[in-house]
């Protein structure tokens, strides 16, 4: 493989908005394979709906298929599948357990672990991480073990994404803060990454350990963020989502030239409208062939 590339050459998809057969994801890898992705980002539930079976009774993955009237979910067994066949491939996938945000399916389970009212077609609804919710800490804490155990990868993405400061304590920042750094805490052995904006938001004023890997999504704001001496993965949204996103957007956006930079993902938010082989149509397929010719700046 050329010297030059970027380190980290990945991709996300979203299971969580819309359910992709374990076939599509395996037939996925070896689209990525083709273009010289080399990691799989694997953003497996969301508000919507919760793939994934969990906790040991699998109760919030029965609330989840009961809300979309559906079966679907990925066993342990499907992961290792599609971990198994991206390894043979030369491609790592890594989880995101994202929070305290986009947990609306969680209060459809159990109202009470979730502040805002759960609605996962309008999601607005977050993990209660008040420091009086041991049983939210605890089922954190069984949650990331049990998908590390699954997924074994080095990495691991903790979201953090679209967080309002909505539980009314003293400090709300510092709340969200000190619930970052037990995150990293909990796994002290892992790369651990985010999005950036708990770093970008203008309400925010969170300090972080610089260990932190930071992905950026909003526009314009990946130099701010290496400012403040992150590595970083780029995905800007409008050059690098899906439904954004086309060849000439990707090929000529202009990577920052920084020893942080250490990729970039193409991300795949989904709805429920898209089929799990669009990957084969143009508007998937364009970015990944600007994605596979992109090297370091």
């Amino acid at each position: 493989m050329d010297s030059d590339l970027y380190p980290h050459r990945g991709f996300m998809l979203d299971t969580g908005r819309k359910f992709f057969p374990v076939q599509a994801i395996l037939d996925l890898l070896v689209v990525l394979h083709q273009y010289n992705f080399n990691v799989f980002h694997w953003h497996i539930y969301d508000a919507e709906s919760f793939p994934l079976w969990w906790p040991a009774d699998g109760g919030l993955t029965k609330a989840s298929m009961e809300y979309h009237h559906t079966s679907n979910s990925y066993t342990p067994e499907d992961i290792q599948s599609v971990i198994s066949h991206a390894q043979s491939l030369g491609i790592l996938v890594y989880p995101e357990t994202d929070m305290p945000g986009h947990s609306d399916i969680w209060g459809i389970w159990k109202k009470d672990l979730v502040v805002g009212m759960p609605d996962p077609k309008r999601p607005m609804a977050q993990l209660d991480i008040r420091p009086h919710r041991h049983d939210m800490y605890n089922y954190i804490v069984d949650l990331v073990a049990r998908v590390d155990r699954y997924f074994g990868s080095p990495l691991h993405h903790f979201g953090a994404d679209e967080v309002a400061y909505v539980w009314e304590t003293e400090d709300d920042n510092k709340l969200f803060e000190t619930f970052l750094n037990w995150l990293k805490q909990l796994r002290p052995n892992k790369s651990l990454i985010m999005w950036d904006d708990p770093l970008t938001d203008e309400e925010k004023n969170i300090n972080i350990s610089k260990d932190w890997i930071i992905q950026t999504w909003h526009d314009g704001r990946t130099q701010d963020v290496l400012n403040k001496g992150h590595r970083v993965i780029i995905s800007e949204s409008n050059t690098f989502y899906i439904g954004n996103s086309d060849y000439g957007k990707v090929s000529s956006f202009v990577f920052p030239k920084h020893a942080n930079v250490i990729g970039f993902e193409i991300a795949w938010f989904t709805s429920d409208g898209d089929d799990p082989y669009d990957f084969h149509k143009g508007w998937v397929i364009e970015p990944l062939k600007a994605a596979s010719e992109i090297r370091r700046q």
